[in-house]
């Protein structure tokens, strides 16, 4: 009997980078010909797993959470960072990076490569509403980085802080698709929330609760440290020649700041001169580091927030007790992070591993109030605290009783030499971050220094790039919406090349800026430290003016010199609204939100 031919199925259409457009690929089909039996049939060809592209790099992305430009001494902070140090000596030190100015937004634009808005997280998931862009809920037309380099090849964890899954979504009884797996990632470890008591816990390991630990001396970011180790070591021993995508997202150094005793005496009586000398020395410390312009000017201190000099003496020991106890939370943070970095390096072939080391979602917290806090869900449910009641309990600050949170004059301390905190996108206070890029393969420039303007959408194509893969445009059965960054891998061998991403919207909490060409409108609407807030109208609400390449730090304001030019961005950032962010919307912003139980526990 004559044998019949089978042809194969049309393979998938691959892009400029060689791999498919879409995804997943086809299932297999044997491409030879069929007699009646094996005798009489061509050669079986078992089907071949999917290999990431030839000389794909691993990769390990951090993300360290509410941190500040000044904040840790990599770029002239006051906190040790000597992980950080060690990878910009061999790498990059990148100084116009941005965030969204809030932790939701920004982890869902750092997984997708498009706005917040466009990924459905205009603000954070407690506070979702029922517009477009609103939600919460990620788009399956924007694909997460994980699932694409799942889909090609690469081994995908992620562990730490999940603050992308919708709460009513969170419990053990699912739906899981929202969750890390459900994006993509092979393997997760960590809390879905926005914060997390890091002595005791709620955590997930994939979909399973993890049983409390009875390690007396148990921490979470060491716990982080520790997962984030053990699997890296046990997927590259069993599938060496697959690259890794590994993920790590510390609940450091969002509130509660919880630190072992040990890291926090390292630093007494380190900020006894208060947080406006802080904010002077530190920006004495970037010049010197060449990580701002020699000719960079300290900003104003933020209106509201109280000089430190017309301090009493009680309030004074108070707050310098709580920087303590975060600094300590956040040198024991970099440190965790450097054992995973050891990890990584010590595996074969570490040299074709990109670690992006980023220091913050958005600037440093000022959610803590004037006063600070025992428990920032008092804040947010718009409940202020006294300091002559928190002083009571200086010495407990720091441990298991409480859910610790600074004033906002040390976060506005910590964004030096920027003006204002998280939460407001119109200003660099709240969106400029420190990113680290190391990579000895492809980085000869080691120490150096990168002034372009990038955005954190601009991390998925640059990954993308540098690994040598197509961004579907179908993924899963679903058309995908433009990736809306700009790969700025091309920095990595020119410190001078003119930066690639022209224009750049800001909004979060109807703090709006906009960014073209070296220009910086900026509108800020709502004080982060005040948990009640007015009305507001869009229409009346100021504007100022930046002209970044003369002025680094936002000190400058030229609405009034340059009132056309100021007419021009605002006009551009109303068409970029239309685009991404509209309706604006102020009836539910961050610290009105209403926490949840498991959110309560911690203040118990």
């Amino acid at each position: 009997m004559a044998k019949s031919k089978i042809t194969a199925s049309a393979a998938p259409e691959a892009g400029a980078a060689g791999t498919p457009n879409i995804l997943p690929r086809p299932d297999f089909h044997f491409p030879g010909e069929i007699g009646r039996t094996y005798l009489d049939s061509d050669p079986a060809k078992f089907p071949k797993p999917v290999q990431a592209p030839e000389g794909a790099p691993n990769i390990l992305l951090i993300l360290i959470d509410d941190c500040g430009f000044g904040e840790f001494s990599t770029f002239g902070g006051g906190i040790p960072s000597p992980t950080m140090d060690r990878l910009a000596g061999e790498g990059l030190r990148y100084n116009c990076f941005h965030t969204t100015a809030l932790c939701s937004p920004t982890r869902a634009s750092i997984i997708t490569g498009r706005n917040h808005h466009d990924a459905a997280f205009a603000g954070i998931t407690e506070i979702a509403t029922g517009y477009d862009g609103y939600t919460c809920i990620l788009p399956k037309s924007c694909g997460t980085i994980g699932e694409v380099l799942r889909q090609n090849g690469y081994m995908t964890a992620w562990i730490g802080k999940n603050h992308n899954t919708p709460p009513w979504d969170t419990s053990a009884a699912g739906p899981f698709d929202r969750w890390a797996n459900g994006h993509g990632f092979d393997y997760f470890y960590g809390f879905n929330a926005g914060d997390m008591n890091h002595w005791d816990p709620i955590l997930y390991e994939n979909r399973n609760l993890v049983p409390r630990s009875t390690d007396p001396d148990y921490h979470l970011t060491v716990d982080i440290a520790d997962k984030s180790i053990a699997w890296v070591r046990q997927a590259t021993s069993i599938a060496p020649s697959r690259p890794f995508f590994l993920y790590v997202a510390p609940g450091a150094t969002h509130a509660p700041h919880h630190a072992p005793k040990e890291w926090i005496d390292k630093f007494k009586g380190k900020f006894d001169e208060g947080w406006d000398k802080y904010r002077e020395q530190t920006l004495e410390r970037q010049k010197k580091l060449g990580v701002v312009p020699k000719d960079t000017k300290l900003t104003e201190r933020s209106r509201g927030l109280p000089a430190w000099s017309s301090l009493n003496a009680d309030q004074k020991c108070l707050y310098a007790r709580m920087m303590e106890v975060f600094a300590g939370y956040g040198a024991q943070c970099d440190y965790e992070l450097g054992r995973i970095v050891d990890a990584v390096k010590a595996l074969p072939g570490s040299d074709n591993t990109i670690i992006i080391y980023i220091a913050g979602d958005n600037g440093s917290s000022a959610e803590g109030g004037l006063d600070g806090s025992l428990c920032e869900n008092l804040f947010f449910n718009g409940f202020s605290e006294k300091w002559q009641d928190n002083i009571k309990v200086i010495d407990e600050l720091g441990g298991p009783k409480h859910f610790n949170h600074f004033p906002a004059g040390w976060a506005h301390a910590m964004n030096a030499p920027f003006q204002w905190t998280k939460q407001v996108a119109s200003h660099f206070g709240g969106t400029r971050n420190p990113m680290i890029i190391s990579w000895p393969d492809r980085i000869k420039d080691k120490g150096g220094v990168r002034s372009q303007f990038t955005h954190v959408i601009d991390i998925v194509p640059t990954l993308y790039e540098v690994c040598g893969i197509t961004a579907p445009r179908e993924l899963n059965g679903v058309v995908q919406k433009p990736i809306e960054g700009v790969s700025f891998a091309f920095t990595f061998e020119d410190a001078k090349a003119p930066s690639r991403h022209k224009t750049q919207y800001f909004e979060i909490a109807c703090n709006r800026g906009l960014y073209h060409d070296g220009w910086m409108a900026s509108s800020p609407s709502f004080v982060p430290w005040e948990s009640n807030r007015p009305n507001w109208d869009p229409d009346t609400a100021q504007w100022e003016l930046y002209k970044l390449d003369e002025d680094f730090s936002q000190a400058n304001d030229l609405a009034k010199k340059y009132p056309e030019k100021l007419r021009q961005l605002q006009d551009l950032w109303w068409v970029e609204a239309a685009k991404y962010t509209l309706p604006l919307h102020w009836q539910n912003q961050p610290s009105r939100h209403r926490a949840g139980p498991h959110e309560l526990k911690p203040c118990r």
